[in-house]
């Protein structure tokens, strides 16, 4: 997303653009496979605020009318340990939320310090909220409520898209995001599957070359040399890298000592397997079903932040936690085309580790992860086609992070806002794009903002130099 949209913008602008993509097709994360008729999203997909938001935006610079945004009447469910459903629109939020409170139980008091923040969500002011930058979602819940039920409520629904638990995860970045999902109310899919963005977007660049892994980047006469994998060499004076910052030192030189060291702080977010269900009809008829399931009989009852923390500790050491969290866009309910004769496509995220050796291996993690499915959607075996179990291993090759983290620039204290590293680098021409520098937001709406700083920042360097040249000219008679 990062490179599409800085390449698009550049493009529109008049500029000679060239992408190189180390994958055999193009659209990064975005991607996407077909199996049995069915369109596969590489990722677990969707917009968390639609046209209005960045990618809206993007869309808007470039003159582009598609694809279109697609939402659903049921934007949300949520299964397992707690069951709501998200209203059709934003006018029935109050209902859903008192519906909550009552699932949940909460004393009189507790209401009262949630209701308190919810109001806070919505009228901190933007200095208020860098305060809270540096602080953890952790310590804003629990300066309201230690009541397990409304924390975990609220935790999930405000750090689950920066794939961080809650004692990690920005407060003020967080808070941002989620005003804005609840304030637009537009959560959406792509039409034709979350690559059709990117192929709109390239479709305006020059020249695309796939299969072109990057080695080296390095200053030559006042151009940038990029020299690839089988050799090719390309120069330019502007270069724009989608990668994290770490990863950046593997392939430049030059870069200043207190820039390698601000870069190899850097923490990435977590990561999460990929379970992919193909079924013959459908059995969910929400856009997207969220859920905490527990296969060992854990209830509300049993909720605590205490057992939070283990789940989270579990996960870290690639052992299989219980309860799971699950994140699953269901993309045929925005888009039936995606799949044959009215089946129906999951894209489920569970929650997992990103490290070389965990204790339990990709199967154990897949048929926990399908057991659970199983578990909150009746009849899930019967109308089974095929599964596809991506690890996060996997996703973290495809994706060319060494860190595996699916936000390569974690958004925790001290990395999001004026604290996060820029698009600009000490290098001149040099810039980075994407989830690794730049940007506010959730996900790939992150990494489009990112991308319209580096077009921007691009832009106005060409500018300059352009005017110091015709400065340096000298006048005829």
């Amino acid at each position: 997303m990062g490179g599409a949209v800085t390449a698009a913008l550049l493009a529109h602008a008049g500029l000679s653009v060239l992408v190189l993509e180390k994958n055999p097709t193009p659209g990064g994360i975005l991607s996407s496979t077909t199996k049995q008729g069915f369109k596969l999203d590489l990722g677990s997909h969707l917009v968390s605020r639609g046209a209005r938001g960045p990618l809206g935006t993007v869309l808007r610079r470039l003159g582009l009318r598609g694809p279109r945004f697609l939402t659903h009447r049921i934007p949300v469910r949520s299964r397992g340990m707690f069951s709501i459903t998200a209203p059709p629109t934003a006018g029935g939020l109050p209902a859903v939320a008192l519906e909550a409170v009552r699932a949940l139980e909460l004393p009189m008091r507790d209401r009262a310090e949630l209701a308190r923040m919810m109001f806070e969500v919505f009228t901190l002011t933007e200095w208020e909220l860098r305060a809270w930058d540096r602080r953890t979602l952790d310590t804003f819940i629990r300066d309201h409520t230690e009541h397990p039920g409304a924390y975990f409520l609220f935790a999930f629904l405000a750090s689950i898209f920066f794939v961080l638990p809650p004692w990690e995860v920005s407060a003020g970045e967080s808070i941002r995001c989620l005003r804005r999902l609840l304030l637009d109310y537009q959560l959406s899919y792509i039409e034709g599957g979350m690559d059709a963005f990117t192929h709109a977007l390239l479709a305006r660049v020059e020249d695309v070359v796939v299969g072109a892994r990057v080695v080296s980047v390095r200053a030559s006469n006042g151009l940038q040399v990029v020299e690839t994998d089988d050799g090719a060499t390309y120069s330019a004076p502007f270069v724009a890298c989608n990668m994290a910052p770490v990863d950046l030192l593997s392939i430049v030189e030059g870069l200043p000592p207190s820039y390698v060291e601000r870069a190899r702080a850097v923490r990435p977010s977590g990561n999460a397997h990929q379970l992919k269900l193909a079924l013959r009809r459908p059995l969910v008829d929400e856009g997207c079903l969220i859920a905490g399931i527990s296969l060992e009989g854990l209830t509300l009852e049993d909720l605590s932040i205490d057992l939070m923390r283990r789940a989270v500790r579990d996960i870290e050491a690639g052992r299989v936690c219980d309860p799971l969290s699950v994140y699953a866009p269901v993309p045929t309910n925005y888009d039936p085309s995606l799949a044959p004769d009215g089946g129906q496509i999951i894209v489920a995220s569970v929650y997992g580790p990103t490290r070389d050796d965990p204790v339990d291996g990709p199967e154990k993690w897949k048929e926990r992860a399908l057991a659970a499915m199983a578990s909150i959607i009746p009849h899930l075996y019967d109308e089974l086609l095929f599964v596809e179990f991506v690890p996060v291993p996997g996703i973290g090759k495809w994706m060319g992070k060494r860190s595996r983290g699916a936000i390569s620039n974690g958004q925790v204290p001290g990395q999001v806002g004026r604290d996060r590293i820029p698009v600009t680098t000490p290098l001149a021409g040099l810039y980075l794009c994407g989830d690794g520098a730049g940007g506010r937001g959730i996900g790939m709406e992150l990494a489009a903002v990112s991308g319209m700083e580096a077009a921007e920042a691009i832009l106005a360097a060409r500018a300059s130099s352009l005017t110091s040249a015709r400065g340096a000219t000298p006048r005829g008679p």
